[in-house]
């Protein structure tokens, strides 16, 4: 079950009960959410009271809910010891469908929390939740953030993810999710662009590639969580490094797209759109505009495109697709007046599509958060046409034996979008 409108959210939107909620729900308004993580229900009736409360605030605003409840979540894995078993409480059946008749029907209500990472010792325990709650109710979809893959060489030494998941091949460990879960999506959360010791962004793409790869098989959809705040090993994007993430992960068919975290700060972390004192940073205006832009103008078309393949030009990281021109992009070139002083050429990634009825689309994302471009574009076809709003396509190009070209200026970390006849 898909959200109603593209899924833009945070992660832990909100820590606690204990603020404004109406003030809250406007803050998320103003930032664009679509989608937002309750804090949790307890076993508090005074929750209960303020669960109502929020949901009722976000269905006002068309603001859904992925709904946190102690009676659905499932026991979490041991990172020290990932293979330890973990089961559902004996009760567990009995308490979740509790919470499901309490909320599950609210016209806010999308999803319902079940756990975050699970490892090979959990995840048997958090696919039997996630089969009950499908036999409970079709009103909301059982809510998991799995691992990324951390892999980051070829040995396996840098990270533990084999350890974690139970799986040499990381494909393979999503299909089993999959399979075990009865998944329609598949969210998870991946921060090493913004760190070298963990990967940086050839790493980033590749556990892009992973999940498009799954959504691809299984015919589902998948969500990014990207990074929004400096923590741990990860610094702090700036405004064009999150503009990167956002239409990179778009270029990958990423249909639902959160933030870690949107509100964050104080020892150990900085640079968030909101920080420790409730002060909107640069992060929060970058947030603002391209949630407008993409939602205004891209939402209504993207939302009924799949992706097919994507590509990297003029080299891919190691593992990826290069690209080569043999799907509906035939050739890539840029203006030489870009790199008219010595460096290095842009860095574009090219995401094929194919909306609901079977028409090419193509994102082209610039993959450089440094580098503007001015790119020539040349496609299979007999027309180009531009995604300029709701309802709203703007025809482009030169057409020629059976080829259409064009040309378009890019900023670091843009993107376009275009359907192709």
């Amino acid at each position: 079950m898909q959200p109603k409108r593209y899924p833009l959210s945070s992660w832990v939107t909100l820590r606690d009960w204990d603020v404004d909620l109406a003030e809250r729900v406007q803050e998320w308004h103003d930032i664009g959410f679509t989608i937002i993580m309750s804090p949790t229900v307890t076993d508090d009736p005074e929750t209960h009271t303020r669960a109502r409360e929020l949901l009722d605030l976000c269905a006002a605003k068309d603001i859904e809910v992925i709904l946190l409840d102690k009676r659905i979540r499932t026991p979490s894995g041991s990172f020290r010891n990932p293979p330890e078993e973990k089961h559902l409480p004996e009760n567990y059946r009995e308490e979740a469908e509790s919470a499901v008749k309490e909320f599950a029907d609210h016209p806010a209500v999308w999803g319902l929390f079940v756990t975050d990472e699970p490892l090979v010792g959990n995840l048997p325990a958090v696919a039997k939740a996630c089969r009950m709650l499908r036999e409970m109710t079709d009103a909301a979809e059982p809510y998991v953030n799995y691992l990324p893959n951390h892999l980051i060489s070829a040995d396996g030494t840098s990270a533990g993810i084999r350890r974690h998941v139970g799986f040499d091949d990381f494909g393979a460990y999503l299909d089993h999710v999959v399979r075990e879960t009865g998944a329609t999506m598949l969210s998870y959360d991946q921060y090493c662009s913004m760190s070298p010791e963990w990967g940086g962004p050839d790493q980033w793409y590749r556990c892009l590639a992973d999940y498009q790869g799954a959504a691809i098989r299984h015919n589902i959809t998948f969500w990014n969580i990207i990074l929004a705040h400096g923590h741990w090993m990860y610094r702090a994007p700036s405004p064009l490094e999150m503009s990167w993430q956002f239409y990179n992960s778009l270029a990958y068919g990423a249909q639902g797209i959160m933030y870690f975290m949107y509100r964050a700060g104080g020892i150990g972390g900085y640079g968030a759109p909101v920080d420790e004192l409730g002060n909107r940073g640069p992060l929060f205006a970058q947030l603002q505009r391209q949630h407008a832009q993409f939602l205004g103008q891209w939402a209504w078309r993207y939302r009924k495109c799949r992706p097919v393949a994507t590509y990297h030009w003029p080299n891919a990281p190691v593992g990826l697709k290069r690209f080569d021109g043999s799907g509906i992009v035939t050739a890539l070139a840029e203006d030489p007046g870009t790199v008219r002083r010595p460096s290095a050429a842009s860095h574009l990634v090219v995401g094929e599509f194919l909306d609901d009825q079977q028409r090419p689309h193509v994102v082209l994302a610039n993959g450089s958060w440094e580098k503007h471009t001015f790119a020539h574009i040349t496609v299979k076809g007999t027309a180009v046409h531009t995604i300029a709003g709701e309802d709203c396509e703007r025809a482009t190009g030169e057409a020629s034996a059976g080829t259409v070209s064009f040309s378009t200026h890019m900023m670091p970390g843009q993107a376009i979008f275009f359907r192709v006849t």
